[in-house]
């Protein structure tokens, strides 16, 4: 029988939650499918997890390649999958076992390219638990996809591949894959995949729950080219803003606040992360260059507009002024302030 759905999952060094993933896939009530585990490199020992599964399920595929990064590996995965449909699944986190039979139906009997389907978002840092959901829309037309992408794309701040569901013959005839940068490829890779649709489903179903983890997750590492990524994923967003010569006052708000909040954490984060091995001199260089940008001053000058905190205020002064020393001595000041609170309450 040929595969229906090819079920890709990039593996990097997520030792301990392989087997509650592939044991999450393999509870699906939907059988015809593969699973498509490609090791990125990994140094803990998730690649011989993934072999074992392999030995053990003949519709578990392992492929592995040199540490790339997951868009890379979900490429790869794209190449060797035989299945219809593509699905993307991080292995960290789980989707309700009706998942693939539920997009399958619906994607066969609607004769679309892709689903888009509601998620929870889970804070486990916070406890907290937070519904992504969509109303009921069926795409015909690029154009029915400009007239709601707004309210649907950006206001939902809906970028993830794992909540949509593809036809393989559209992302091969478009040639759509994934960039390689270390951080926010799913959305790049959407951004170009709204530019060809012409016939998708939104569904109100919630079939993903999504984890923020506390450690481990792109929030928490040093990337040194982050403020490079932050400029990729404006460009196309502003490629896709062009192609449809869209025009929309929230959509300007968004791109701004947006690339604000970036710039903030490659200044307060990324320059102040222990694993920052750059020397001062280098880190007084990268924030020239940051706030020496375009993009940069104008992100700023509509934050402006904005009342900020006290908080706020003390750190735009700091970038502004680029003084790292400002910056170290405001972020251990307010992580202390932060620590003492918590011991309070």
């Amino acid at each position: 029988m040929d595969i229906c759905v090819s079920v890709i999952v990039p593996i990097y060094n997520v030792k301990k939650y392989i087997n509650r993933g592939i044991e999450n896939l393999l509870a699906q009530t939907y059988e015809n499918f593969e699973i498509i585990l490609v090791d990125d490199g990994s140094t803990d020992g998730s690649l011989e997890i993934c072999t074992e599964w392999a030995s053990k399920d003949d519709r578990i595929l392992t492929l592995h390649q040199k540490n790339q990064g997951s868009g890379s590996a979900r490429n790869s995965g794209i190449e060797a999958a035989r299945g219809k449909y593509i699905y993307f699944f991080d292995v960290d986190d789980e989707i309700d076992e009706n998942l693939l039979s539920y997009n399958v139906e619906v994607i066969e009997q609607q004769k679309v390219d892709m689903i888009i389907f509601g998620y929870t978002n889970v804070e486990q840092k916070y406890n907290s638990e937070t519904v992504v959901s969509f109303p009921e829309i069926k795409i015909n037309s690029n154009d029915d996809l400009k007239r709601v992408y707004v309210d649907l794309c950006v206001l939902k701040v809906n970028g993830f591949a794992w909540n949509k569901f593809y036809r393989k013959s559209f992302l091969d005839n478009n040639n759509l894959r994934f960039e390689n940068q270390r951080i926010q490829q799913d959305e790049v890779f959407n951004l170009k995949v709204y530019k060809y649709l012409e016939k998708g489903v939104v569904s109100s179903k919630i079939l993903y729950t999504y984890y923020v983890y506390d450690k481990g997750n792109t929030r928490s590492r040093f990337i040194p080219d982050r403020f490079d990524i932050c400029k990729s994923v404006r460009e196309h967003f502003e490629n896709l803003r062009t192609f449809w010569n869209l025009k929309d006052s929230r959509f300007e708000s968004y791109l701004n606040k947006r690339f604000y909040n970036g710039v903030m954490s490659c200044l307060l984060f990324n320059l102040t992360h222990p694993q920052c091995q750059w020397t001062k001199k280098q880190k007084q260089w990268e924030m020239k260059r940051i706030m020496g940008d375009r993009l940069t001053k104008l992100a700023f000058d509509y934050a402006e507009k904005e009342e900020p905190s006290f908080e706020q205020k003390l750190y735009r002064k700091a970038c502004r002024d680029e003084s790292l020393l400002e910056i170290i001595v405001y972020t251990r000041l307010f992580r202390l302030f932060r620590y003492l609170y918590r011991k309070i309450i």
